[in-house]
């Protein structure tokens, strides 16, 4: 009878210390995202977040080009340079699928992220969608990366994930995959004023394409965009910890 007593404390002190665990996990990620979006978007920020912005321009340019390719269209080459900027090459036809192909650079990487989020309940979730990623980011290298920066970038980025999924201690892999998912939902907002802007380096902005081909303004999408980002975070964030 008294060790059954005992065996009721201890599991008790052990459900407690596992709370306790995972409200820190989800406080550090909060904190995570936050400072990754303010990084993004203050001055000298890039720098020190630099290998984090490189990831979040695949994030967002693969969503362009995989959305055409959905769509029926053609994802011919994806360049990087080392300012961050990045380029998918695509074709499409219609403004239904050109709305959706613009959209998909800034509304994929939330729902990228989402899932990463959500894979790290579990240490062999945390594995698999390491190497999901790691595997996606070698082979764009060998099908669409065609530029000497992107390349080089790009497969380290693959390589370091791949590492991380064999490699890493089991028990770190969790935190980790949901650290990436964090930097790709965080990609979205790589910088506030392109969001909310109808012109960008090479053109127009995501936001004033859609707006070109539907109707409503920039700023008008620019806003969905935001709102269902911080949507798919809360909704991954709530499953990931859940009780």
């Amino acid at each position: 009878m008294k060790n059954s007593i005992l065996d009721k404390k201890y599991s008790s002190a052990s459900s407690t210390d596992s709370q306790a665990a995972q409200h820190s996990s989800l406080i550090g990620l909060l904190i995570a995202a936050v400072i990754t979006v303010v990084l993004f978007n203050v001055p000298y920020g890039h720098y020190i977040s630099y290998p984090f912005v490189i990831l979040g321009t695949w994030f967002h340019e693969m969503g362009h080009g995989l959305m055409a390719l959905l769509w029926g269209g053609e994802f011919m080459k994806l360049e990087m340079s080392s300012d961050a900027s990045g380029f998918a090459r695509i074709t499409y036809g219609g403004r239904i699928t050109g709305a959706f192909v613009s959209a998909a650079g800034l509304m994929s990487p939330p729902i990228i992220g989402a899932i990463l989020i959500m894979a790290g309940r579990t240490q062999k979730g945390a594995k698999i969608a390491m190497g999901i990623l790691g595997t996606a980011l070698l082979l764009s290298v060998v099908i669409w990366v065609r530029s000497i920066f992107g390349v080089v970038a790009v497969g380290l980025w693959g390589a370091a994930i791949m590492a991380c999924a064999f490699k890493l201690p089991h028990s770190y892999k969790p935190f980790v995959v949901q650290f990436l998912g964090v930097q790709a939902w965080a990609s979205a907002f790589l910088s506030w004023d392109y969001m909310f802007s109808d012109s960008a380096k090479m053109g127009v902005s995501d936001t004033q394409a859609i707006a070109n081909l539907l109707i409503l303004p920039y700023w008008f999408w620019g806003g969905v965009i935001a709102l269902f980002a911080v949507f798919m975070l809360l909704v991954s964030l709530k499953i990931a910890f859940k009780k």
